[in-house]
This record gives C-alpha cells, structure tokens and sequence, in this order.
C-alpha cells in the first residue's frame, strides 16, 4: 500500500511544472520541520558539535532551511526519470576539467561524494556526459525501497550494492570505469578513525583502499544548490602524494584529506547537510 502511494506521488510530481514540484518541497520541508522532534534533535545536536560557535539563532535558521532543502531535494529525485537525459543541463552545470583528466590517465576514477547538496544527481550527470559510472549503493529497505531502485535505475547507469566482492569493484576501476562512492557516514569498527568536522570519526576506507591499490585518481564532488535552484557539480582533487610508506598510516591521511575537503564544503553550505544521521554514534577506541 505504501508502494502503490510512493508511486502515485511521484507520477504527480514527474507531470507537473519543476516550478510548482519545488514549492511543494519547500511545503514538505517546513511540515516535517514541526512534525519530526526526533529528527530535529539529532541533527540539533550534530549542528552544535560540528559547529559550536554557531548562535542558537543561527542553528535554527541552518536546520530550518536544511529541512526546505531536503524537501525540494526528495522532489529533485523523484523527477529523475522526467530529468533524463537533455532536461539534465537545464538544471545542471559541470565543469568537466578534472574529469576529462582522469579519464586519460586511463586507470578509472574513484569518485567520492557524501550526504551534501543533491547526492543523488551526480551520477544521472556524469552518466549524461558519457562518463562510465558505476555507483556503489546500500539497498534500501522496507516501504520505499523498490521506488527509489526503480527511480536509480531509471537513469540506465548501473548499481551494485556495499556488499559486492572487492574484487569487482577493483576490476570496474581497471577497466577504466569511474566508481562513486559516498564516504561520510559511520562506518563502525570497519572504518578508519579520521577527524570530521572536529570530531573523531569512524568513516569508511574503500576509497583510500582503491586508490592505493589502483593509482586512479580520487575526486570528491558535491552536487550543490543555487539560489536559483539550479545545481552545480563541484569537483575537489583529493592529492594522493606524499602519503606515509606505512598502508595503515597512507590510508588514514587519505582519508582525512578527503574529509578536509568535505568539511570544508559543510562550512560553506550547512544548510545543504544530512544533519539527521548519527554523525558520530562509534566511539573512539579507549573512550
């Protein structure tokens, strides 16, 4: 049942003007604001952590407008299929510089993104512009989980899941294919325990991993909003020189530079952050 009204909302939202689906985000947006207290405390507490010197005004105004634009985000997404191909550089501008370098270095790209501006859109955009992308996803589960599948795979670029054998995706990168991997969540006691937003954090390695093992190029990409709501794709070279001889060590200050990047995008855009996942729910170990 659940299904069939996902489905329904997104047929209206896939035939009516991108103008009027946006407003309706923004509407959505302001709703879950008042309707969400649990949501809202989480990412209340992860603003102040990552931001403390924000006023408590400030913080308000962040999260207000970080729920209008993950509205007017879910709206983008589920008009993907309507976005397909031309309709993309309507609403899309790339800069193609890095990713015309890295595609004649000939060893692939690890292409590394996070929950910042419209994740969603990265690979709809490189896939239109030719780019082989490959996006590494975790399934999502329960109601809504065979409509956002439906609505990924609808661009005709593919999916494989985190739990595809390693080999594969390294055999993906050889091949010259671009692989997308999104970095910024917690990773447990898997992960590599880099610094984010000033906090010691536990985020996941397979980007370093691949590129050491590789020697494709890393980029990190945000896919930013505008304020006239289009987006821009912004590329970040993430330098894989002079890294420690140690692989454990070369590893972790891999990492860490992309999360430099990243934080540094957050800072400039916090309103276009995914405040409402726990940021920090593995403890450094001895803590």
């Amino acid at each position: 049942m659940a299904d069939k009204l996902l489905w329904s909302i997104t047929w209206v939202l896939n035939r009516i003007p991108r103008s009027w689906a946006l407003a309706i985000g923004r509407l959505l947006g302001a709703c879950l604001y008042l309707a969400l207290p649990h949501r809202k405390a989480v990412a209340w507490s992860n603003l102040g952590r990552a931001l403390p010197d924000l006023s408590h005004q400030q913080r308000r105004a962040i999260l207000r407008h970080t729920y209008q634009h993950f509205g007017m985000t879910l709206v983008d997404f589920v008009r993907i299929p309507t976005l397909n191909g031309q309709r993309l550089t309507t609403i899309i501008d790339l800069d193609e510089t890095y990713l015309q370098a890295a595609r004649e270095q000939g060893h692939g790209a690890i292409i590394m993104s996070a929950h910042l501006g419209n994740w969603e859109l990265i690979v709809p955009a490189l896939a239109h512009h030719d780019y082989p992308i490959t996006s590494v996803m975790v399934p999502q589960r329960g109601s809504g989980g065979v409509v956002v599948r439906s609505i990924r795979e609808s661009t005709g670029t593919p999916y494989i899941s985190k739990k595809t054998p390693t080999r594969t995706m390294l055999r993906l990168l050889k091949e010259g294919r671009f692989l997308g991997l999104v970095g910024d969540q917690d990773a447990r006691r898997s992960g590599v325990w880099v610094t984010m937003l000033g906090q010691p954090s536990s985020r996941p390695r397979g980007g370093a991993v691949f590129a050491l093992q590789t020697g494709a190029p890393m980029l990190a990409v945000w896919c930013l909003r505008g304020q006239d709501d289009r987006y821009k794709l912004e590329f970040v070279s993430i330098n894989t020189e002079n890294l420690p001889a140690d692989r454990d060590q070369a590893i972790q200050s891999l990492t860490q530079r992309f999360m430099d990047a990243l934080g540094e995008a957050i800072r400039r855009h916090p309103e276009q952050y995914f405040w409402f996942h726990r940021m920090w729910k593995t403890r450094p170990p001895g803590v």
